[in-house]
């Protein structure tokens, strides 16, 4: 959700997705990445490889904390809200 500011645009959706493509590893089992603007930020849908669910949701939770975390292009600005 944008911390401030005026709604989030399709670009910036884009370019969350780079920074979260560029923050994955192999570990994180990342498979597909959807991102669209909505009326409270951006919202996101990781598709991840895991045995379990809540390893996934744990596997989804530290790659986008580490997105916001790096203050990089896509990341400034938001937090989070995890929906299960």
């Amino acid at each position: 959700m944008p911390t401030g500011g005026p709604p989030p645009t399709d670009s910036q959706a884009h370019t969350l997705v780079d920074a979260l493509w560029a923050h994955a590893t192999p570990d994180c089992g990342i498979e597909h990445i959807r991102a669209r603007t909505i009326p409270d930020g951006i919202g996101i849908v990781l598709f991840i490889r895991a045995t379990r669910t809540d390893i996934a949701q744990a596997k989804a939770r530290r790659l986008v904390v580490d997105v916001l975390v790096s203050g990089g292009a896509g990341a400034h600005g938001y937090s989070i809200t995890l929906h299960h």
